[in-house]
């Protein structure tokens, strides 16, 4: 009897322990978007806290592992953003979350009570008032012209977002014109404060955005809502746009270096002939 009595409490003590790593593992990769307390974020990510969903570890553990898109239905609520798969996550460190999780979802996992979720409201996608020229800067920051303050890399390496000239942007990362009306400024914030892709998380690594480069970024990208996407046929056309002139270079300095060579031996031979 002794024995099964210590069993349960060792059992139930490494529960503890294994939900407050958890916790800890939380905070570290999902709470940016999730919220501290995992209320999530009305209009943009689904609170986790009080979800019965959270109480399906299979189904938790799948959507770290492989990630999730929309759209999903949460407390009444649509979501209907994409949730990249947390390959930086262990497999074990994801069974801790889901222990985490599965404890706020009102499970066996104990943990700290949450605190009680808002009431989802939608966030308008309306454009923000920045203060003048912020989305100018926010322009700037996105395309390089302007260096982030830590030294990380410009979006437009792997992303584009509205009108950015005949060049346009990176096409290795997702098209961000529509970012704000998917996200709103405060989801665009929760991500760019605790950045969980796992390429960018690698890229800014140690480099944490700014609040004011994140504001400048929001406001930037609530301008670039309104520019519209573009077509393949119009990245096509700009491939050509540069093609054209580089081409035409290329052949003048090929003309240049034609006309300016030695004549062979058969040429000036030719040539005393004549």
């Amino acid at each position: 009897m002794n024995r099964t009595l210590l069993a349960v409490a060792v059992g139930s003590l490494l529960g503890l322990a294994w939900a407050q790593d958890g916790k800890t593992l939380y905070q570290n990769n999902c709470a940016g978007c999730h919220g501290a307390q995992a209320q999530g974020i009305p209009g943009a990510f689904p609170p986790l806290a009080a979800n019965p969903r959270m109480a399906d570890e299979a189904y938790v553990l799948k959507v770290i592992r492989q990630g999730l898109s929309g759209p999903l239905e949460v407390a009444g609520q649509t979501y209907n953003g994409v949730m990249p798969p947390m390959a930086q996550v262990s497999e074990a460190d994801a069974k801790a979350i889901v222990a985490y999780l599965k404890g706020l979802a009102g499970g066996s996992a104990q943990a700290e009570p949450a605190a009680p979720a808002p009431a989802p409201t939608p966030q308008p996608a309306a454009s923000p008032a920045p203060k003048a020229g912020q989305a100018a800067v926010g322009r700037a920051l996105f395309t390089g012209q302007k260096a982030f303050a830590k030294g990380g890399a410009p979006c437009m390496a792997c992303h584009n977002a509205g009108d950015l000239g005949p060049m346009g942007g990176g096409s290795l990362g997702k098209d961000l014109t529509d970012l704000y009306l998917r996200l709103g400024e405060v989801g665009i914030k929760g991500t760019l404060s605790n950045i969980a892709f796992p390429v960018m998380r690698e890229a800014y690594k140690g480099k944490p955005l700014t609040e004011a480069e994140i504001d400048a970024l929001v406001a930037f990208f609530a301008q670039a809502s309104k520019e519209g996407h573009y077509s393949s046929a119009v990245y096509g056309g700009r491939m050509w746009y540069a093609a054209v002139p580089i081409a035409l270079a290329l052949f003048g300095v090929m003309a240049l270096i034609w006309l300016g060579r030695r004549p062979s031996l058969a040429e000036r031979l030719r040539r005393r002939r004549a």
